[in-house]
């Protein structure tokens, strides 16, 4: 899946498997299921639930009932052109039955542009699409396919699809070109933020998040499903992959010759070693209802780092961090792990475990005290000097970094005096193969996410901190934030640092000279830590897991103190503040 704005440093990943039980077209709703994807480096939980919103209005009605379909979809990326492909030919076929409503992923900057993974390239096609769904309700979907053949270069085939659709084409111009292309854009940004869909694509039918597989075929079982007695569905299959059979939970299905069989998977022991020390940042949960969801026979044995056995295992493998998940060696006769090798690549072998990786789970609690202490003066921390050091990472123009920024800044306000606060910037090396449209040097070893625009205002931002402070930083990154964008920044700075009486020649002089060894320290340590997207903060060292508000900040730093001060007894409001959802911009 596509993503725009994806978790950062995710611990488990999904792979779209699981899908609705299509038991004779007897339900109008698609079960929930858990869909999980174990990449090799990436171990993270993804769990679908029923949302609770209203359908769209004005949707059409068939003597069959209806199948409402929503895609939420970038319209230069691959995954949502396959899906808007693969639905057309099930469109054909079951006619008004099916109710298609499409909103794009995008970021609404509220003056009237927007920005958008694939650049302007993308919401221009963005916008023409949706100006084609409003002038031709009824060939829109021509259009989308004609477009989706040759889709970057989408500016210049516009017009000859638009007359293959039969829709006017200098209607389509003045629509797409004026403020109600922007008003239709606007309007379905808001939608796709709605629901959270920060994924191309992201599906929801009858209000349920569908995960099954994206083949025209796929496709129509799961609309047949929630039709009554179509005749375009009389000759459907129960299955045509194992994603189908889940009716039975605890069991693995299999699709045979279009029928499911179940079958009990292997049973095993994981052993989780863990610090009860640690709190929050070393909770278990996630990892292991993945574990269930994906190796149905698991079962688990928990352990404290204080524990004799847990302290022989810890001398037996040379375990660093926790919390450590051991699998035991039963673990080979599952299902998930004889079909699915690229699990495999999430484990390394210890002795008679399989280990899940630290790099896979996230655990980063030294086990050690004394090596925990090292690391911590590695990253200039000072520990029990009662001044916690919150880092926090981001982009300058990452919308959910943004929101970071303004989570933290009541609390920077608060405990200014009594905490040190770095704000510190995500950089890649060779982003999209490096170049000077991403990168600063010619070696493009710091590149950033959105852009040269963006790697130079992050520059500035650090200028800012190092030549003012931090209450001069707050001040010109939050403006930054709400009067420019990664695509006008290098043009926009200069009179939001004047509006603020900042020194433009003195932030010029510090962006020419003292850049690199600025972006160089930021990388340095975001390497230490692990930094895989923005926002990520760290608490004395230790990555922040709570939520983005002002009071969710003032707690994680507030619980590193040895000794609180009265401060942390002011709780900040978190009214008027829009949190972020657990997602982040990341390569």
């Amino acid at each position: 899946m596509e993503s725009q704005e994806e978790n950062s440093k995710p611990k488990m990943d999904s792979f779209k498997e699981e899908k609705p039980s299509w038991s004779k077209l007897k339900t109008r709703k698609l079960m929930k299921t858990g869909v999980v994807i174990l990449a090799v480096l990436l171990f993270l939980a993804i769990f679908t639930s029923k949302l609770d919103f209203l359908k769209p209005t004005g949707w059409a009605t068939s003597d069959y009932g209806t199948a409402d379909v929503e895609f939420y979809v970038m319209s230069q990326c691959p995954y949502g052109t396959q899906v808007e492909d693969a639905i057309k030919p099930v469109l054909d076929e079951l006619g008004n039955s099916v109710n298609l409503k499409i909103n794009f992923i995008a970021q609404d900057n509220g003056d009237g542009t927007f920005a958008s993974l694939h650049g302007q390239p993308e919401v221009d096609e963005n916008i023409r699409q949706l100006c084609a769904m409003k002038l031709s309700p009824k060939s829109y979907m021509d259009f989308i396919v004609c477009q989706n053949k040759d889709i970057r270069n989408a500016d210049s085939n516009w017009e000859s699809c638009a007359e293959e659709a039969n829709i006017d084409v200098e209607a389509l111009r003045t629509c797409s070109k004026g403020n109600e292309g922007i008003q239709l854009h606007s309007a379905s940004v808001a939608k796709a933020n709605a629901v959270q869909a920060m994924g191309s694509p992201t599906i929801f039918m009858d209000g349920q998040s569908y995960v099954g597989g994206r083949d025209p075929i796929s496709f129509k079982i799961a609309i047949c499903s929630l039709l009554n007695n179509h005749p375009k569905c009389s000759e459907m299959p129960e299955c045509i992959s194992n994603a189908e059979c889940n009716a039975e939970p605890g069991k693995i299905g299999q699709c045979i010759e279009n029928e499911c069989q179940y079958t009990e998977d292997a049973a095993f022991e994981v052993i989780v070693i863990n610090d009860e020390k640690c709190g929050a940042q070393c909770n278990p949960a996630q990892i292991l209802a993945t574990t269930q969801q994906l190796f149905l026979g698991s079962t688990f044995k928990m352990l404290d780092v204080s524990d004799a056995e847990a302290q022989e295992l810890i001398n037996k493998l040379g375990l660093q961090f926790v919390p450590a998940y051991l699998f035991n060696q039963d673990v080979t006769k599952t299902f998930m792990w004889q079909n699915r090798p690229e699990l495999q690549g999430s484990f390394e072998k210890r002795q008679e475990f399989w280990k899940l990786r630290d790099e896979a789970s996230g655990a980063s609690y030294w086990i050690n005290p004394e090596a925990r202490s090292a690391f911590f003066e590695s990253l200039g921390i000072k520990v029990g000097d009662n001044k916690p050091q919150m880092d926090f990472f981001v982009m300058s123009y990452c919308h959910y970094g943004n929101q970071a920024e303004e989570g933290i800044a009541p609390v920077y306000e608060l405990l200014k005096n009594k905490a040190d606060f770095n704000p510190r910037y995500v950089w890649y090396s060779n982003y999209q193969g490096g170049g000077p449209q991403y990168c600063l040097d010619d070696a493009s070893v710091y590149c950033s996410m959105h852009g040269i625009q963006e790697a130079n205002q992050n520059v500035r931002e650090l200028c800012v901190a190092q030549e003012y402070g931090m209450d001069e930083w707050f001040d010109f990154a939050i403006a930054m934030n709400a009067q420019c964008n990664y695509q006008n920044a290098d043009s926009c700075w200069q009179a939001v640092a004047e509006s603020l009486s900042l020194d433009v020649n003195k932030i010029n002089a510090c962006e020419k000279n003292d850049w690199l060894e600025l972006v160089k320290a930021d990388k340095e340590l975001g390497d230490k830590l692990g930094v895989a997207g923005s926002p990520q903060v760290f608490v004395d060292g230790q990555e922040f897991a709570g939520g983005r508000t002002p009071s969710a900040y003032q707690a994680g730093i507030c619980n590193a103190f040895e000794t609180a001060p009265v401060e942390c007894a002011n709780a900040l409001s978190d009214s008027g503040v829009q949190a972020a959802p657990a997602g982040g911009c990341g390569a």
